[in-house]
């Protein structure tokens, strides 16, 4: 496997910013408004310094606003679209759940994303992936199963999570396909406008608190918004430039598995063996 001659830029910003991420549940777990009001103020906090960004890098590639055809606003607007229904699962999901099983479900976007690719952009697969897949659909059926028999479990939650990783999955071949002509920051302050619109209206149809009631409960959004999306994501891209894209993508199976930690050491969270045998096959079938 090769790597650029920055990577030692790269590793320390993956690292950190796979840390960063790994909080992010557990800050929706605590957040005082509802799982979509939440992620309203994830794009909010988010949208200031994604806009920065955006015309900072403007200044080196010249592609503005008024310059986008008909096709790149609705792939930005498509995105955008995706990314609302993955938080609004996502978030829902950590609270029916509990952080480990929504986080190991929504990382099955990594093979969604290559049956995808396959699909529509006509790319290789190999016995190892759909080895891979199997082994990952294992482990849904033990944590789904697990959330049947156990008196504390929730199916709904789960399937919720499963519905993540198939939205999330869908957001990244969008980006895949924007970026084929449109640089990054541009992408991500547009389609995130976007999905401020659409978690706008799904807090508002889902008629959830909006408003948190203590300044620790607007210092939570604030860090999902400012530390957690613009802060570990951006680290994340950052860290794609320097480092194979293949050895990111695996390093970022920490992610769930951190969560997890966080999960049961601050929250009290615990699973159950059927439980963390189902997150273990996840975390081996993406893996692998």
């Amino acid at each position: 496997m090769r790597f650029s001659p920055t990577a030692s830029f790269g590793f320390p910003a993956l690292a950190a910013g796979i840390l960063i991420i790994s909080f992010s549940p557990l800050l929706v777990q605590v957040s005082e408004v509802g799982p979509s009001a939440t992620a309203v103020y994830r794009m909010l906090f988010a949208l200031p310094a994604l806009t920065a960004w955006m015309l900072l890098e403007q200044r080196r590639e010249h592609v503005p606003l008024r310059k986008l055809g008909l096709r790149d606003w609705g792939l930005l607007a498509l995105a955008g679209l995706f990314f609302t229904g993955d938080l609004v699962a996502w978030h829902s999901a950590i609270r029916l759940s509990g952080v480990a099983n929504a986080t190991f479900l929504a990382h099955l976007s990594t093979p969604i994303v290559s049956l995808g690719a396959w699909l529509l952009f006509r790319e290789r697969l190999t016995w190892g992936f759909m080895a891979g897949l199997v082994l990952a659909m294992a482990g849904i059926a033990l944590i789904m199963g697990a959330s049947i028999l156990a008196p504390s479990g929730n199916l709904l939650g789960d399937g919720l999570g499963l519905l993540t990783a198939f939205f999330y999955g869908a957001y990244l071949l969008a980006i895949k396909q924007l970026r084929e002509s449109l640089p990054s920051g541009l992408i991500m302050a547009v389609s995130s406008a976007f999905s401020l619109a659409g978690l706008l209206v799904a807090a508002l149809v889902m008629g959830e608190a909006l408003i948190p009631v203590t300044l620790l409960g607007w210092g939570t959004l604030v860090a999902i918004g400012l530390v957690i999306h613009s802060g570990g994501q951006g680290l994340i891209t950052f860290a794609f430039r320097h480092l194979s894209a293949s050895f990111a993508s695996v390093a970022l199976l920490a992610t769930p598995v951190l969560a997890a930690l966080f999960g049961w050491l601050l929250l009290g969270e615990t699973l159950t063996l059927l439980q963390s045998l189902g997150c273990a096959a996840v975390l081996a079938g993406i893996a692998l």
